[in-house]
């Protein structure tokens, strides 16, 4: 389909420490696109990286050929791209609903969500992001649970909510940061269901950080290994998994599935 996100030379240095060094990949529109690594790799740097988090030291990040380097975070999220993070930031005493809401303030252009009187464009852009918000409810199988409190929710649940507010903004690009982090075997399994729906029916290009390799071989269509901050591996899960330096530094002789 071409490529929708292309990383080219990205370097990432702090003091003295190289975080990523020389970086190059793409990732195709419509694909499921994985980054592993061993803890400290440059994984969660380089999703920083496309985010807008982190301002690489050199190099370019291209999103659908438009360099995006220079832009801020927020207007990163407005071309299509959205972020669900590792460590779960949503508002522990507000609702579902409202955390999901708030999803979307990055595309509001007239006001707040909810709360006062709407009139004209407001009205109709009250009303667009109210159903974009029921799609992610009626999506992740919120329905339940979307006046409870967030913070009085297992983790799993947390963790689906965590990336319901990304999908709220509707992105054509979005990055998942260990989804399935902390997850038993069942929770693991209906996650990995709805970042195939993600892709099937949502058709969204999807990157996942993911430590589960069994997870990782079944669900992406490429792969890109790094090790201390360089790209060692790129390619299909078959290819990646006949890769000797992957193997070396990071697969070892364990099952993969």
């Amino acid at each position: 389909m071409g490529a929708l996100l292309e990383i080219e030379n990205v370097s990432l240095q702090f003091g003295g420490v190289k975080a990523l060094s020389d970086v190059s990949y793409q990732i195709e529109k419509g694909e499921i696109f994985s980054l592993i690594g061993p803890n400290g790799a440059g994984k969660t740097s380089m999703l920083n990286c496309i985010s807008g988090l982190y301002r690489p030291t050199n190099g370019s990040i291209r999103f659908k050929g438009q360099e995006i380097l220079n832009m801020k975070p927020f207007k990163r999220t407005t071309l299509g791209i959205a972020r669900a993070f590792q460590n779960i930031a949503l508002f522990e005493h507000m609702s579902v609903l409202d955390n999901l809401k708030l999803g979307r303030h990055t595309l509001m252009n007239s006001g707040a969500i909810s709360g006062g009187l709407y009139f004209g464009k407001a009205s109709k852009e009250e009303i667009e992001h109210r159903r974009a918000v029921e799609e992610v409810i009626d999506f992740l199988e919120l329905q339940e649970i979307r006046h409870t409190p967030v913070g009085t929710l297992p983790y799993g649940l947390q963790k689906r909510v965590e990336v319901g507010r990304a999908l709220a903004l509707e992105p054509e690009l979005i990055l998942l940061d260990e989804p399935m982090a902390g997850m038993n075997n069942a929770e693991k399994e209906v996650m990995a269901q709805f970042i195939i729906d993600m892709h099937e029916i949502k058709r969204m290009t999807v990157v996942l950080i993911e430590h589960d390799l069994g997870v990782v071989m079944n669900l992406s269509n490429h792969i890109a290994v790094l090790d201390f901050g360089k790209l060692i591996g790129f390619g299909t899960p078959k290819e990646v998994q006949n890769n000797p330096e992957v193997i070396k530094a990071y697969i070892g002789e364990k099952e993969v599935g």
